[in-house]
């Protein structure tokens, strides 16, 4: 095929590496969260867990004396090849396609989400095939591309979610037949993982069919794949998307936008050590572009929730006001909040947000309010979590949102699967 005809999503099955059970090991001793998530207090309890806890791969100790050949990097290298050659880790003997089983509870309500853990095709962006909904930064993929080098491995999956829109692949799932893996994985927070495999080739090759008319959207995961992709034009791949080398694929988990479990965060933003005169002044800036309404401290909830989806809420410690364009605007509150309060009256820079130690994120309003009645933080602004179709629109039309615009709950486990080239062939 030309490399300027259609360019499609393409899946593949694999070998994955898995922790050996009959070693005797508790797994939810051995699975980690995402490294970026990973709080230092937790990093120190997860290496405490078990000398072969996940973490040790996706977020070793940094120890004295650490140098461009020997760090946490070049170790997560070396315990991955000790464990496979120890029989910590093994091969699965067949290729398969992972089902992940999440199930978890928020807000008092038990939900279950559905995954697929398969290899996806890399793809430039602008091949339309593989979509981000946020942009990156240097940093993470600085260390990612580091530990990438190092492994050789894919040690996490990147998130992408499929719309399935003509039912395809729900129809490609009917009848799979699954074999049990891991029955029940459970992290600190509570939250169950399960791994099923199928070896069905039907169902295989039925579900890359169907895989081949989707765009896949990035839920989570950008730094993780934008490394992949960057590694792979490293190997002189000029167009990943073409070829079949084990770094021109990258490992991922496919969930269905509509899946009722897939669960979106809002991420507030909580300020402090700003001048005192700015923060009074925003409704004042704001009055000629927005309607400002205030809101009892103990309806925030209620009337963030009623709020269009370019809304945002300020607590200040002593009340709430709810802002909302006059006019009606195609942007999401984040976007809002990000240009017109953060960038033009608080001067904050915009490229440097996330990184910036005057803003915390935090996902719960409560604690967002905490932290200013308690933490001597100085206000917080509110948002309402974006709907996953809205999320999908902006990544087709190529708007990419702010960082921290959402978060999805709960992440996907460190450890239950990962692939390693070396094993590929």
């Amino acid at each position: 095929m030309a490399y300027w005809e259609e360019q499609l999503a393409e899946i593949s099955t694999f070998r994955g590496v898995r922790y050996t059970p009959d070693r005797a090991y508790e797994i939810s001793n051995l699975i980690s969260p995402p490294y970026d998530i990973i709080s230092p207090q937790q990093r120190v309890s997860l290496h405490t867990a078990s000398p072969y806890n996940y973490v040790r791969l996706v977020l070793g100790e940094e120890r004295p004396g650490d140098n461009d050949s020997e760090n946490r990097f070049s170790r997560a290298g070396e315990f991955l090849k000790d464990w496979l050659k120890d029989g910590v880790l093994f091969q699965d003997d067949h290729p398969a396609l992972y089902r992940q089983r999440i199930e978890f509870e928020l807000q008092g309500c038990k939900r279950t989400l559905t995954g697929l853990t398969v290899l996806v095709k890399l793809h430039d962006y602008e091949d339309n095939v593989i979509l981000p909904h946020e942009k990156t930064l240097t940093g993470p993929k600085d260390d990612l591309a580091r530990l990438l080098e190092s492994a050789q491995a894919n040690l996490d999956s990147v998130w992408l979610m499929y719309e399935d829109n003509g039912e395809a692949v729900s129809k490609a799932l009917e009848k799979a037949r699954w074999v049990p893996l891991i029955d029940k994985a459970v992290d600190a927070s509570g939250v169950c993982y399960g791994l099923d495999a199928c070896h069905d080739k039907a169902t295989v090759n039925g579900l890359a069919q169907a895989m081949a008319a989707e765009q896949l959207i990035i839920a989570d995961g950008h730094h993780r794949y934008e490394t992949a992709l960057s590694y792979c034009k490293a190997m002189n791949v000029t167009h990943p998307g073409m070829g079949d080398k084990p770094w021109q694929w990258v490992m991922a988990t496919l969930v269905w936008a509509d899946d009722p479990g897939l669960t979106v965060l809002p991420t507030h933003r909580v300020v402090r050590d700003l001048p005192e005169a700015s923060l009074m002044s925003i409704p004042d800036k704001l009055a000629d572009r927005f309607n400002i309404t205030d809101a009892p401290q103990d309806k925030i909830h209620e009337a963030l929730n009623k709020s269009s989806d370019s809304s945002f809420l300020w607590w200040d410690g002593k009340q709430a006001r709810r802002f909302t364009p006059k006019q009606p605007v195609d942007a999401l509150g984040a976007e809002i909040l990000q240009q017109c309060v953060l960038a033009e009256v608080l001067g904050f820079d915009i490229a440097h947000l996330k990184t910036d130690p005057r803003i915390k994120y935090t996902s719960e309003i409560n604690e967002s309010i905490r932290l200013v009645d308690h933490e001597g933080y100085q206000g917080a602004f509110l948002l309402k979590p974006i709907a996953v179709r809205t999320i999908t629109r902006y990544a087709r039309e190529g708007r990419p949102m702010p960082q921290k615009s959402t978060f999805f709950y709960p992440k996907l486990a460190s450890g239950l699967v990962l692939r390693v080239f070396a094993l590929e062939g």
